[in-house]
């Protein structure tokens, strides 16, 4: 039994031998590992660095060689400090300088339309998209006329209650005319042959002062007085009898020389209203009247000309007023 039990302390102490020497060893092993762990890395020599070949650093290295000369732009005679805001613009490979007139950056346009009026009480705001080409055919204030037009007109491109007149909107398409041509025969013993050659042939023999027409039930027509005078011909000299004559219907008076052909014609005005949208306005006679669509503005025309029409405006009584306005063709 004590046998047996000395046996196993001798194992005991074996194995907690063992487990010492283990132990040491790693303790050991351990020292020496942190120990090489405070050794710092090795530097590289500058020399051993090999030479950048990017192209941007050798352009970046040229760029900060070369000097630059800051110039202040000139205003009056004197610089400007380059502290101060400066409204430069280049275009075409010139700078402009906005605050200055010239030169202009949008003719006809002024830079001062552009960029706003800052000497009025309050100043004026700048036109949005003055950079843009074509600012001139922008509205910027939304009421149907471009920049350019608010110019030319010398309104406020900034005020939607100031514009041009509408006017300026409307144009002559084109004028359709309603040909009624007359001509004088001849006459003998106080009585005349007068032809109506178009729109249909008819013919008459009328004396002074007997009104006449060529439709069923239609007086249209009235001499007033006629004349004898002697014309060359190519035939030679020869008598021949001038009239003047009422047309009842617009309480006109023409002349009417005989052989020559008179044209009556009645005309209607084709426009067109370019104010926001397109809208035509057709057969519109001359003496009659018509509205601007959408604006119930009323007027007359007075004359209707091959490439314009003149019209007035209707005051409050229906009546044309004495302003004249010209609509041309376009």
């Amino acid at each position: 039994m004590q046998n047996r039990q000395g046996n196993y302390e001798k194992t005991i102490l074996i194995i907690s031998s063992l487990l010492a020497i283990g132990v040491a060893v790693f303790l050991i092993l351990e020292s020496q590992g942190f120990e090489e762990s405070l050794i710092l890395p090795q530097g590289f020599s500058k020399n051993d660095l090999n030479t950048p070949a990017s192209q941007k650093v050798v352009d970046a290295t040229e760029t900060m060689k070369k000097k630059y000369s800051w110039l202040s732009p000139v205003r009056n005679g004197k610089a400007v400090p380059l502290n101060k805001s400066v409204l430069l613009v280049m275009k075409g490979g010139n700078l402009y300088d906005l605050l200055l007139p010239e030169p202009m950056l949008r003719p006809p346009m002024p830079n001062i339309f552009l960029t706003g009026d800052q000497t009025k009480n309050p100043p004026e705001a700048q036109l949005p998209n003055i950079f843009s080409p074509n600012v001139g055919q922008l509205d910027a204030d939304k009421d149907g006329f471009s920049n350019l037009e608010e110019f030319n007109a010398k309104t406020d491109p900034r005020d939607a209650g100031s514009m041009p007149p509408y006017t300026d909107k409307l144009f002559l398409i084109k004028r359709i005319s309603h040909d009624y041509i007359l001509l004088l025969k001849g006459g003998s013993d106080g009585t005349f042959q007068i032809q109506r050659l178009v729109p249909t042939r008819a013919s008459v023999f009328k004396p002074m002062n007997e009104e006449f027409g060529f439709d069923k039930n239609t007086l249209r027509f009235k001499i007033l007085s006629n004349r004898k005078e002697t014309a060359e011909t190519k035939f030679g000299p020869k008598e021949i009898y001038i009239l003047k004559v009422l047309d009842m219907s617009t309480q006109k008076e023409f002349e009417m020389v005989e052989g020559k052909e008179v044209n009556l014609a009645d005309y209607e005005a084709e426009f067109e209203f370019r104010w926001k949208k397109r809208q035509v306005i057709p057969g519109v006679k001359e003496g009659g009247t018509f509205q601007l669509p959408g604006l119930g503005k009323s007027y007359y025309i007075l004359k209707l000309e091959e490439n314009k029409a003149i019209i007035a405006p209707l005051g409050a009584d229906g009546k044309p007023t004495k302003e004249t306005i010209e609509i041309k063709q376009g």
